[in-house]
């Protein structure tokens, strides 16, 4: 396992970089983009469509107000052997393959157990909004240098506010609203 992560991370020095988006950075602070995120997220609807995939708007909500939960260690998630090469995996791809820009992630993968849209139940469109909001705004303010999450290991507090900035607004675009 370890041979291979290294093999892939030189590999990655060969693969052509993309060109950032670095408008989230002001004066080498990190901006989340908070803003934008909360025009977005009042801009969806209850009955708004999805370009892929099969969430409705409310569970898109709730999945990505999950995906905090589960990055910030709010609720104890029980990893295996699994969850931890899922997550060096993902955080290398991330990093390395498409390089923070996550208009090149692949739709329609499959998500962890414990944020999986289909596990959601009923769900109340106006709670879920006010959820995410006031989640993101948790992030946007974590001040620690770093966070050990069970996903991604140690990560510093750039690589927490700009995974949680990117996966929903990833989620956002698939609603066509960011």
């Amino acid at each position: 396992m370890c041979i291979s992560l290294l093999l892939l991370i030189f590999c990655s020095k060969f693969i052509p970089k993309t060109q950032l988006n670095y408008d989230w950075l002001w004066n080498n602070q990190i901006v989340m983009q908070i803003d934008k995120l909360i025009n977005a997220i009042n801009k969806l609807k209850k009955n708004s469509k999805p370009k892929w995939g099969r969430m409705n708007s409310s569970q898109m909500l709730w999945h990505c107000n999950k995906f905090v939960i589960f990055y910030l260690n709010e609720k104890k998630y029980s990893p295996n052997y699994k969850t931890y090469i899922f997550g060096s995996l993902h955080f290398f791809f991330l990093k390395y393959i498409l390089r923070w820009n996550y208009e090149k992630y692949p739709k329609n993968t499959r998500a962890l157990k414990f944020f999986d849209a289909d596990r959601s139940g009923n769900l109340i469109f106006e709670d879920e909004q006010k959820k995410l909001i006031e989640s993101l705004k948790k992030v946007n303010n974590y001040n620690e240098k770093y966070l050990i999450n069970t996903l991604h290991g140690k990560v510093d507090n750039w690589t927490l506010k700009e995974v949680v900035r990117g996966h929903t607004a990833f989620h956002l675009n698939q609603f066509g609203v960011y």
